[in-house]
């Protein structure tokens, strides 16, 4: 299916729940960011997200309703976006959708028959704004025996495509995954355990807003070296990659369990040492898995904390953490670009060896074509 328009929009809904991040960028023999918007999510759409994430038990209407409405959420990102640059929907070749994530359970021991599950329905998507749209990018590679994620480690080799040296990609969204690139090649793509997500619900369980502004109020507490050790000794830090994990793993049940007497501490000290948590968990992976001297591009809202940077730094010594906007697209909108990417990809029947990021076998397709 070979295209001649070379325009696609990107839309991304992280597991921060904070917005919805729709990009316009034009795929030649680079891919250059055209326009960007973060289009707020309605509070009451944004609780029912944060509920249907954690519950052990949903309606099944309340599920169905929500796929519509993210659905009808993510189409005015896109009508909205497009109306701003003055871009009419025909010069569009395709959408890529990453959707909402709502379960992630990849394979495990504990779990016989893995799935994952983006909400936000892409035949709504289609309709609205008629235009071809991609989406369900995970699941193909689930069924191929792989965890469905992380995937933007294949957009990341292609942002550092002409960097003549080895470095390190560490996105700090609602969780933290670290793209491992040496001699133009993906070694390694996982999430390295918790980012944003603990912080923020944190935060908002003490304060009014969605988050600690570079970490304002985190960096006014003391890291409490005890829980920080209690914390760490979940096996999910120590497990081998591939691995991958969503806010039904790490969310504030996950925080109570492994620290029961945790709301009888400061809350300044406990937001400070969940900084910490993200921190040392995403530095150990990064100190083994690279050498000394190499560069870190960091991006995701992490990349905006400046108390979470200075930890991640001291974790670090050898390492320089750069802001991946250096290589031309900022650190808000590296992953709906890469979605942009992938349904471009997806398009032109591209075909990825996720064997060192997902653990999946064979040349796998991602994305599932939704046409206008």
């Amino acid at each position: 299916m070979r295209q001649t328009k070379d325009l696609y929009i990107g839309l991304m809904s992280g597991t921060s729940v904070d917005a919805v991040d729709a990009v316009l960028v034009r795929i030649g023999t680079k891919l250059e960011l055209r326009a960007s918007l973060n289009f707020d999510i309605p509070t009451d759409l944004k609780n029912q997200i944060h509920e249907v994430c954690t519950a052990e038990q949903v309606s099944m209407d309340d599920l169905g309703r929500l796929n519509r409405q993210m659905g009808d959420l993510f189409a005015d990102a896109t009508l909205t976006l497009l109306s701003r640059v003055g871009v009419s929907a025909k010069e569009i070749c395709a959408i890529g959708s990453h959707g909402q994530t709502i379960r992630h359970r990849p394979p495990s021991a504990s779990e016989p028959s893995p799935f994952t599950w983006q909400i936000g329905d892409p035949h709504v998507i289609t309709a609205r704004t008629e235009i071809t749209t991609v989406a369900d990018f995970r699941s193909r590679d689930l069924a191929e025996g792989g965890h469905g994620a992380p995937l933007a480690p294949l957009f990341h080799l292609a942002l550092c495509h002409n960097l003549t040296e080895s470095c390190g990609v560490l996105n700090i969204g609602g969780l933290a995954n670290l793209t491992v690139i040496d001699q133009d090649q993906v070694r390694h793509g996982f999430d390295t355990g918790p980012g944003n997500t603990l912080i923020d619900a944190w935060y908002r369980h003490h304060n009014t807003g969605d988050f600690d502004k570079g970490g304002s109020w985190a960096c006014t507490g003391a890291i409490d070296l005890k829980l920080l050790k209690q914390w760490l000794n979940d096996p999910y830090f120590s497990k081998a990659p591939p691995k991958s994990t969503g806010r039904e793993y790490f969310n504030s049940n996950w925080v109570v369990a492994q620290s029961p007497h945790v709301e009888t501490l400061p809350p300044a000290d406990v937001a400070a040492t969940l900084v910490e948590l993200t921190a040392v968990s995403a530095g150990r992976s990064i100190r083994e898995s690279l050498r000394k001297n190499q560069s870190v591009y960091v991006c995701g809202g992490g990349a905006h904390n400046t108390f979470l940077l200075s930890r991640l730094q001291n974790q670090l010594p050898n390492n320089t953490l750069e802001n991946i906007e250096k290589l031309g697209i900022g650190p808000d909108w590296i992953e709906a670009a890469a979605f942009a990417w992938l349904a471009h990809a997806r398009l032109q029947d591209q075909r990825f060896d996720l064997s060192r990021i997902t653990g999946s076998k064979g040349q796998v397709p991602l994305g599932v074509i939704y046409p206008a």
